[in-house]
C-alpha cells in the first residue's frame, strides 16, 4: 500500500506529465481513472487515437529509472485496463496506443527529468 509521500509523489508526477503531453498537442481526458483490476493514469487523446498512460515517477534514477517499472505483468495489466476502459466507456471502434512518460526529479535540480516513451507497447502487450 502507497504511503502519503508516495501518493503526493505521484499526483505531482502526473501533474508534469499531463503538462507535458498537452505542451505536444495532446488533450488529457480522464485521470486516475478506477477500473478492476487498478487505475489508469492518463487517457488523453492525440488527433484520432485513444491513448492510455502510465507514469513512473521518482526522485532519483533508483532501480534503473521510472521506465524500467513497466515490467511484462505491469503492461499486461494495462491492457486490461484499456479493453475495460473501452468497454464501460462504450467508445467503439478507434485507435488506441499505449504511452510511458517517466518523471525524474533528481535532488537540486529545478525542472524533472521527463522520458517519453509513445507507443511503448501493443494491445498484446510487447
Amino acid at each position: 500500500m502507497a504511503n502519503h509521500k508516495d501518493l503526493e509523489l505521484g499526483k505531482w508526477g502526473e501533474d508534469r506529465a499531463a503538462r507535458f503531453l498537452i505542451s505536444r498537442g495532446m488533450k488529457v481526458l480522464e485521470r486516475n481513472v478506477e477500473l478492476p483490476p487498478g487505475e489508469i493514469d492518463l487517457v488523453a487523446r492525440d488527433r484520432d487515437t485513444l491513448v492510455f498512460v502510465e507514469v513512473k515517477t521518482r526522485t532519483e534514477a533508483d532501480f534503473g529509472g521510472p521506465l524500467m517499472a513497466i515490467t511484462p505483468a505491469k503492461r499486461r495489466k494495462l491492457v486490461t485496463l484499456a479493453k475495460s476502459y473501452l468497454a464501460r466507456r462504450r467508445v467503439g471502434e478507434v485507435p488506441c496506443r499505449f504511452d510511458v512518460v517517466g518523471v525524474t526529479q533528481r535532488l537540486g535540480c529545478p525542472e524533472p527529468e521527463i522520458e517519453y516513451v509513445p507507443d511503448a507497447f501493443t494491445a498484446s502487450g510487447r
